[in-house]
């Protein structure tokens, strides 16, 4: 079973099978120059204390790479799954009506028609995180405020620019 499964480029993957068999000969190396002094000698294996003292050398070197294993494993999991949520968090927010939207707030409905015109407003809250009051800085005119629409031009002048078709 493949923990992590990104795709790499054929160089990376040379690079990192390189250091892999690189750092598996360097174990090797280290394992053949502590065990062989123990059995190259005249009188034949000695079974004595140093042989004790490299088994819990290496007892210790296996509960490191165990430990380092069980991290790496756990990590890789928690990255899955964080990734998994990740793309959930990511979806659409639900769409909420102005019902849920004034209980949630607790809204009334002067400040939520104050809300929808549009403007700038400055929004001020309590110490619940309701919003207490409103101020809205546009002011809509009453129709019979405001001018009346413009007329359309007697005759719109209109400007041909030549096209250039080397671009």
């Amino acid at each position: 079973m493949k923990i992590i499964r990104t795709r790499q480029r054929p160089f990376l993957v040379v690079i990192d099978a390189l250091f892999t068999v690189l750092a598996w000969l360097g174990l090797l190396y280290l394992l053949v120059n502590g065990l062989w002094p123990l059995f190259d000698s005249q009188a034949g294996p000695r079974l004595g204390g140093s042989l004790m003292d490299t088994l819990g050398t290496l007892q210790v070197y296996g509960w490191i790479a165990l430990v380092n294993a069980v991290i790496l494993i756990t990590w890789a999991r928690y990255q899955q799954r964080k990734s998994r949520s990740f793309a959930q968090r990511r979806l659409p927010a639900p769409v909420v009506d102005d019902q849920g939207l004034s209980e949630s707030f607790k809204l009334t409905d002067a400040r939520l028609d104050t809300l929808r015109r549009p403007g700038s407003k400055i929004i001020h809250n309590n110490q619940d995180g309701d919003i207490s009051h409103v101020v809205a800085h546009f002011h809509l005119l009453s129709p019979e405020l405001q001018p009346p629409p413009l007329a359309p031009l007697e005759r719109p002048r209109v400007i041909h620019l030549p096209v250039d078709h080397s671009v």
